[in-house]
């Protein structure tokens, strides 16, 4: 069940793509949907699947994730590694 509700989330997902022009390449990346859905207690498809519901990603946005490698568990953990030395 998602930590955040509708609102924060819209939030969370603006500050994590300020500067970035949607559709272009790395708009959204692996590290911000891994970002993301620690930030909201979720898996990174279910953010990525959550941001679609909201109209914050085009429809079929996990599967070009999914077609395209998906995100690894190795990936999670570095990012998450990262996020834990960042604060300390």
């Amino acid at each position: 069940m998602p930590a955040m509700d509708a609102d924060v989330f819209c939030s969370a997902f603006e500050a994590h793509t300020a500067g970035r022009v949607r559709g272009e390449p790395n708009f959204f990346t692996r590290r911000m949907a891994i970002i993301l859905a620690a930030m909201d207690g979720t898996t990174p498809s279910e953010a990525v699947q959550r941001c679609e519901q909201l109209g914050l990603l085009k429809a079929g946005a996990w599967s070009w994730f999914a077609r395209n490698g998906g995100i690894t568990v190795a990936q999670i953990e570095q990012v998450r590694s990262e996020m834990v030395r960042n604060v300390s």
